[in-house]
């Protein structure tokens, strides 16, 4: 019989819960999806991040109505998991400890390469990719930006990058509620650039498809 399992996700701008269990032919059925714009990573590009009690409390009364909301569902499992606000912030393990006061389960801290790992495998199981064999996947988070590169369905190589779209604005945008000028997206444009081109260098011999994925580029999309 097929395990159902939930998942909250707590991200730097959203936290979603996902529901889901295996159909008879070993795909992933969804139950339940849905999701919370907390936005808990205010502040995440100084250099001492550290996550505001206005952001953790938001948070937390988020975390809390999506496991109600996955309790209904009756999961054999319920897994929380958080990734560059949390890693990153200096009172991280502060909110840890709140999130299981409140919801009596404990946090699964990522690191970078275990959320990039983990994105690798879930695209293995997305059924839209299922003809592509090399690709490759940027996934544009409020905090960080996993890159990964596929060959023949295997992740060959990923990192995990500060240049999440919240810390890109704080840190090279200078009026966060206004338009973005041409100087504005030319500072973010070359931060990309340096940072990527050092730690993740595109191929340069053969084309390959990019596939973007995120919160971050789910919003742009729409």
């Amino acid at each position: 019989m097929s395990r159902r399992v939930a998942v909250i996700d707590i991200g730097s701008n959203s936290i979603k819960l996902l529901v889901a269990d295996r159909t008879d032919k070993g795909r992933i059925r969804t139950i339940l999806a849905a999701i919370e714009e907390a936005r808990i990573s205010r502040g995440i590009s100084g250099a001492h991040p550290t996550l505001s009690e206005h952001g953790m409390s938001v948070g937390i009364a988020a975390v809390t109505r999506l496991m109600a909301a996955a309790a209904e569902h009756d999961p054999d499992n319920t897994a929380i998991v958080a990734t560059s606000a949390v890693r990153d912030a200096r009172n991280g393990a502060e909110f840890r400890k709140r999130i299981q006061e409140a919801t009596g389960t404990d946090i699964r801290i990522l690191t970078g390469d275990e959320e990039a790992e983990l994105i690798g495998l879930g695209l293995v199981f997305d059924a839209e990719l299922a003809k592509e064999r090399d690709f490759l996947v940027f996934d544009l988070g409020g905090g960080s930006l996993e890159c990964l590169e596929f060959r023949d369905r295997g992740v060959a190589r990923s990192a995990s990058l500060q240049l999440g779209c919240v810390r890109l604005t704080e840190k090279f945008v200078a009026d966060a509620d206004g338009p973005f000028t041409d100087e504005d997206i030319a500072r973010v444009a070359d931060e990309v650039n340096r940072v990527v081109g050092m730690k993740f260098p595109l191929p340069a011999k053969d084309k390959v498809p990019a596939i973007a994925t995120g919160g971050s580029m789910a919003t742009a999309r729409s």
